[in-house]
């Protein structure tokens, strides 16, 4: 096969590779790391490429893998809409005032844990551990 060219896997392809991975550690240190475990469990016979971003996706599913997120935080104010790590719709965090009223404190992901107070808070790494 010529260099770079590559196949795009299925969904449960990539998910038993998942498996397999986590059957030999218990733990993957960063996104790019089990990116690389993941193409290699796949391609023995054809070159498979699985994105970063759908391999996160797929991962947040699995019932017995935990993903931990490493941030930074952004000077930037400005509320987030969408979930940085899974793009889902992000929950507001409130609090009672004394007066009866509400306050924003920060925003929560419920699909994949994210949290954020008022400023932004920017996952820069993923650690994803077996739970069994």
């Amino acid at each position: 096969m010529p260099r770079g060219k590559y196949r795009i896997p299925k969904d449960e392809q990539i998910l038993e590779a998942i498996e397999k991975v986590f059957g030999k550690r218990r733990v993957v240190d960063s996104q790019r790391g089990l990116k690389q475990l993941v193409e290699k469990e796949l391609s023995n016979k054809e070159k498979y490429g699985v994105g970063e971003v759908r391999l996160r996706h797929l991962s947040i599913g699995i019932p017995w893998l935990e993903m931990e997120i490493h941030y930074r935080e952004s000077a930037e104010k400005r509320a987030p809409y969408k979930c940085p790590v899974c793009k889902s719709k992000l929950k507001k965090v409130r609090n009672l005032t004394i007066f009866g009223g509400t306050v924003t404190l920060g925003f929560k992901c419920e699909t994949c844990g994210y949290s954020s107070g008022l400023k932004r808070r920017i996952p820069i790494r993923y650690v994803f551990t077996r739970r069994k």
